[in-house]
């Protein structure tokens, strides 16, 4: 059996699980065309969880689990919702901007006030969306939602 020593090993396994089902369904009697995205997803989904558990297992902190550790992760978890909230009004490009934006704003070491880390935050949040279009018109053929800007 599999010693969880806390929260992050804990919730690194349950993705790895939940990408390996994900990973066998999308294989699994269906056409290769058709579901190309869903595989795509489905093994980088595994991929990460697997970096994430060896990530863990290769540190020796403590349990995070505590109230603080929810009060970094609740600004993401409120943009994300956001985010799904929008995205059918303003587009899902536009959205994917603003979302990516906030979270280099919440999470970023340099403070708001700073102007030269706010461009380079909105640079970086622009070259995100550029990089999401080009994947998902160009490269993937999957029609994105589109709304009143994009």
């Amino acid at each position: 059996m599999i010693n969880l020593k806390n929260i992050e090993q804990a919730s690194a396994v349950y993705a790895l699980i939940a990408a390996s089902v994900f990973a066998f369904l999308s294989f699994y009697g269906t056409d290769a065309e058709t579901y190309l995205f869903p595989r795509i997803i489905a093994v980088v989904l595994a991929l990460m969880s697997v970096s994430l558990l060896i990530a863990n297992w290769s540190t020796t902190s403590g349990n995070r689990a505590g109230s603080g550790y929810f009060a970094e992760v609740w600004p993401g978890i409120a943009t994300g919702l956001v985010f799904l909230l929008v995205m059918e009004d303003l587009g899902f490009y536009v959205s994917s901007f603003f979302a990516f934006l906030a979270i280099l704003l919440l999470y970023g070491v340099r403070p708001i006030t700073d102007i030269k880390a706010l461009v380079m935050k909105s640079s970086a949040a622009l070259a995100f969306m550029a990089i999401l279009y080009f994947l998902f018109w160009n490269g993937l053929n999957v029609r994105t939602p589109t709304g009143i800007l994009f």
